[in-house]
Order: C-alpha cells, then sequence, then structure tokens
C-alpha cells in the first residue's frame, strides 16, 4: 500500500493533467491516494482474516 498507492496515484494524476492540458487538474492525486490506500488496507485485512478461517477450517 505504501509502496505502490503514491506511485499510482502520481501517474494517474500526471497522466490526467497532460490530457485536460491544465497543470493544476494534477492535484487529482490527493484525492486518488487515499482511496487506493483504503482499498489496499481493505484487501490487506480480508486476507488476513480469510486465512485465519481457513486455518481453523482444516483443524
Amino acid at each position: 500500500m505504501l509502496a505502490i498507492a503514491p506511485f499510482l496515484s502520481f501517474a494517474i494524476g500526471l497522466t490526467y493533467a497532460v490530457i485536460a492540458k491544465n497543470g493544476w487538474a494534477a492535484l487529482i492525486m490527493w484525492y486518488i491516494f487515499p482511496i487506493i490506500f483504503v482499498i489496499g488496507l481493505i484487501v490487506l485485512m480480508i486476507g488476513i482474516f480469510k486465512r485465519e478461517e481457513r486455518k481453523e477450517a482444516d483443524l
């Protein structure tokens, strides 16, 4: 999450700014970063809890 979210939001923000031809449009990365971070956190938590449930079921 900490490795991918900033770079992905930066790349999306700059790409959008180039397409919109407006430098201020790159500030969309400030909105995209928390969204990507929270999605990654949710996926991580689901993976942790699913693994624990699977181990209990195997016993």
